[in-house]
């Protein structure tokens, strides 16, 4: 029986212990790299290089925001390839993909004096290998169009390296050294600092950072990240929003909310202090073109003292698709005759459990813009 033994080498970082399986690749133009699987026209420096002295993987790598450029150097003292029939091979899978999503597989048989390379990878791929005096090079060149889950927002692509290393071709121990890594994109690291100091914020300062699709006028995900007092959406540029609120702590939850069907929006609950109480908007957006559009905003608590009024929402099935509904909680020392404070005209009004018209307020997305519709009321028990 065919023994298999997987090893996770030991992994290095530019000569240096790995630090969370994270690099940021150089800035080569990847239009001027020859794919032929050579390597005279990549830098010396090695980024990552793992594995043992039976069997080592050297990587380089390129990102200019147009494609994602590969190189490996692998260290092998002896190159099993077969001509005819299933065997044991020495080769290399390599899988890419923006982080989070799936990936595309490559997987290269380096040629020499026994077969002919055989490369198996989609058609956009160009890939290429070579003979080397110790062992076989790889080069990958992946147009950015053609990652799979590729957006202008992606901030890094999830990248495996395995090789294959076959001591004997009809049979014995297999090795593999695996090296699984993220590739931090260097543009995208460098808008989110632009978009912090902008914002003056510190990374710490970051409180949610999600992938999502949002935008309808654009293929793929965008990246929102908020913090402090802002949300910002973050593309091939950046742009944001300020909250209506003194500071940090007033921004009680960030949501996406999927009000429509295949995307969602952006909602916020912030909490506003003044006249001796407080009040709770829960704050809508939609993202169009990069720029966060507000929907709008509905009251969902007030306070004033010990006394509160407070709504729930939720996201239901519709006739017209994906609602939000809105809908009062029994309140905590306010009733009929102690409620005198006038409908807010800067937002929709809390729902008020005594009110005997309606039992809550359902929202649903139309384009640009939010339709509603009051529920009914419940039916009073006798």
């Amino acid at each position: 029986m065919r023994l298999a033994v997987c090893v996770l080498a030991i992994l290095a970082i530019g000569g240096g212990p790995a630090r969370a399986g994270t690099i940021r690749c150089d800035d080569l133009s990847t239009a001027d790299l020859a794919i032929d699987g050579l390597l005279d026209d990549w830098p010396r420096a090695v980024l990552v290089r793992t594995g043992t002295p039976d069997g080592q993987v050297e990587l380089r790598c390129s990102w200019d925001g147009t494609a994602f450029a590969l190189a490996l150097d692998v260290k092998d003292d002896r190159l099993i390839r077969v001509r005819t029939g299933k065997a044991h091979e020495d080769h290399v899978t390599i899988t890419v993909g923006a982080t989070g999503g799936t990936s595309l597989t490559v997987d290269v048989f380096p040629g020499n004096a026994m077969a002919k390379a055989r490369i198996v990878k989609p058609a956009k791929v160009a890939a290429a290998d070579s003979l080397q005096p110790k062992g076989f090079s790889v080069e990958l060149q992946v147009p950015a169009s053609a990652l799979p889950g590729f957006s202008a927002s992606t901030p890094s692509l999830d990248l495996g390296v395995t090789f294959h290393d076959s001591d004997q071709a009809t049979g014995g121990d297999d090795t593999e050294i695996a090296l699984p890594l993220t590739v931090e994109l260097g543009d995208r690291k460098d808008l989110l600092n632009d978009f912090l100091l902008t914002v003056r914020l510190k990374k710490k300062d970051v409180t949610f950072d999600k992938l999502a699709n949002l935008d309808p006028d654009r293929r793929g995900n965008e990246r929102i990240v908020a913090g402090g007092t802002v949300i910002g959406i973050l593309t091939d540029q950046y742009a944001f929003v300020s909250l209506p609120v003194q500071s940090a702590a007033d921004v009680k939850k960030i949501e996406l909310l999927p009000l429509a069907t295949g995307f969602s929006i952006v909602s916020a609950v912030v909490r506003q202090a003044g006249g001796g109480g407080s009040r709770d908007l829960l704050m809508l957006w939609t993202v169009w073109s990069g720029q966060l559009e507000p929907l709008g905003q509905i009251e969902i608590r007030k306070q004033l003292g010990t006394s509160t009024l407070e709504s729930g929402y939720r996201i239901a099935k519709g006739k017209k698709g994906p609602e939000l509904v809105v809908e009062p909680k029994p309140a905590v020392g306010f009733s009929p005759e102690t409620w005198n404070e006038e409908a807010a005209s800067d937002a929709d009004p809390i729902v008020l459990p005594w009110d005997a018209t309606k039992g809550g307020v359902a929202y649903w997305l139309r384009g640009k813009s939010l339709d509603r519709r009051d529920l009914p009321a419940p039916k009073q028990k006798r």
